[in-house]
């Protein structure tokens, strides 16, 4: 890695609310890692969000049932009453179980086209940044 692209990943870390060990960072991005957490702060690697987003929601029937009744109705083409009534009936994690790999792919390309990545990945504000180094984006979550 070339000095430049240290002192732009310390001057990036520094700028960050949480300020992450900008050495850990370096040594996370020249191992080729594409999701990594230092100091409550998630890198994720553009190329690899979409798959990870998908990953996490798919591991919480729950949250998946809690989503919009009108994104559940795009993602699956259920009626939307039936989710409402479903929804109403705190059924959530019934919901979730019944969606399948597609229907999970399909939510999550709503969440990220009406809310980000940061909705997902940073509980604290819902912020997200951006590091590029290299021709590889990483998207930059401050969870503090």
């Amino acid at each position: 890695m070339q000095y430049s692209d240290i002192k732009k990943i310390k001057q990036f870390c520094d700028n960050l609310h949480s300020q992450p060990d900008w050495r850990e960072v370096v040594e996370e991005i020249e191992n080729g890692s594409d999701d990594f957490e230092i100091d409550d702060v998630r890198f994720i690697e553009s190329n690899s969000i979409d798959a990870i987003l998908e990953d996490e929601l798919s591991s919480d029937p729950y949250i998946l049932g809690c989503f919009a009744s009108w994104a559940i109705a795009d993602a699956t083409g259920w009626p939307i009453e039936l989710i409402d009534i479903a929804q109403k009936n705190d059924a959530f994690e019934d919901i979730g179980k019944a969606l399948t790999g597609e229907h999970i792919s399909d939510l999550a390309s709503i969440l990220v086209q009406y809310d980000g990545y940061g909705h997902h990945f940073n509980r604290y504000d819902g912020s997200e940044e951006e590091l590029i180094l290299n021709g590889r984006t990483y998207l930059v979550f401050d969870n503090h």
